[in-house]
């Protein structure tokens, strides 16, 4: 049984685009449901308000766990993990220009959730190259 409502977490997913609010892997093509994050954690003071929630897939979900920060791998700082409700994606990742369907880190921020929620793990990279390649997840190689 879900923790949320069926209206909430439609809701959600709807906000969301159908994808992973971190590394906007596709529900479209996956077996698991995608959990609902509480973006800050419920352990630290953080609501079930449609504000505080996100969208994620299963990996940056068990990654994040009730994280909301780590560190910024190219100046050794701590830096606070993206933010679904308050960032904008674009702002702190890109996708690799070389086609490997990487997420880049722009900022400490990006880089921090990058390393953070292993978003560059070998298998999540090559699950968003076959998505890529069969159509459903097309900003990947574009």
């Amino acid at each position: 049984m879900s923790a949320f409502s069926e209206s909430r977490r439609t809701e959600v997913v709807v906000r969301a685009g159908q994808r992973c609010e971190y590394c906007h892997l596709p529900t479209r093509g996956q077996v698991a449901t995608f959990p609902i994050d509480h973006v800050r954690p419920k352990a630290v003071g953080g609501t079930t308000d449609t504000a505080n929630l996100a969208l994620t897939c299963p990996h940056c979900n068990a990654h994040k766990w009730s994280d909301t920060d780590g560190g910024d791998p190219n100046t050794g700082r701590p830096a606070r993990y993206f933010h679904p409700r308050q960032d904008r994606w674009e702002e702190h990742f890109r996708w690799s220009a070389d086609g490997s369907a990487e997420i880049v880190g722009l900022t400490p921020v990006g880089r921090a959730t990058v390393i953070g929620l292993r978003m560059n793990d070998a298998d999540m990279v090559a699950l968003r190259r076959l998505l890529a390649e069969v159509g459903l997840f097309p900003d990947v190689l574009a």
